[in-house]
């Protein structure tokens, strides 16, 4: 396992990204790290009573929700680097999702009590997230309306060059099964295959299994 720093590890989650090294050292000693989940495992589950925010140290995991018949719906997927469960230290918010590792994970995380007890001793840390909050809510939104947009083809190629960009290479690697992949992009498992060998007959893609080169 590589070398961990708790400090260094907090300042690349997005909403702590600007704070100061002083604040940063705060936050550290109420955080835990490296938390090992195997392939398939589950990491978070609703009524667990793990409240607060998990941070990708290592590897990949995909949220979803289960209907009232067991159906998955997936949410998203968490790549290294990437957090969730944000609004949960600013509130008593009962977890609905579940967050499962697609490979072996390690896993960074900070307890809602624990924090919002620092926020009433920090309030430097208080506005700095207040700003950051402000600014990814105008991201989300503009996300979002951008998405609602898309044809499914076009919402799957945004897909493949977000991806692109955080993996920061031009081929990608798939996390996601073709089906929970067609669920998260909203559309059928029949219509990402179709939508796939389109961008292929385009030139834009090369698909080799879970792989898939972005021209």
């Amino acid at each position: 396992m590589k070398k961990h720093s708790a400090v260094a590890c907090i300042s690349q989650v997005g909403l702590f990204s600007k704070l100061s090294d002083s604040i940063l050292k705060k936050i550290a000693p109420i955080s835990t790290h490296q938390e090992h989940f195997p392939k398939g495992s589950i990491i978070r589950r609703p009524g667990d009573g793990k409240d607060g925010l998990i941070f990708m140290d290592e590897g990949s995991a995909k949220i979803y929700s289960l209907n009232a018949e067991g159906k998955e719906t997936v949410l998203g997927v968490l790549n290294q680097g990437d957090f969730d469960g944000q609004l949960n230290l600013f509130q008593d918010n009962n977890n609905e999702n579940f967050v499962q590792a697609l490979q072996d994970t390690y896993v960074c995380s900070i307890n809602r009590k624990d924090f919002q007890n620092l926020l009433k001793k920090t309030p430097d840390l208080a506005l700095n997230l207040l700003n950051s909050f402000g600014q990814k809510l105008v991201a989300i939104e503009t996300k979002s309306i951008r998405r609602n947009s898309m044809s499914a083809k076009e919402r799957l190629l945004a897909y493949l060059e977000d991806l692109a960009k955080k993996q920061e290479s031009r081929t990608v690697q798939l996390k996601l099964k073709k089906k929970d992949l067609a669920s998260y992009l909203g559309v059928t498992p029949e219509t990402l295959s179709r939508q796939l060998k389109s961008l292929e007959k385009d030139e834009l893609i090369s698909v080799e299994g879970k792989r898939i080169k972005i021209q």
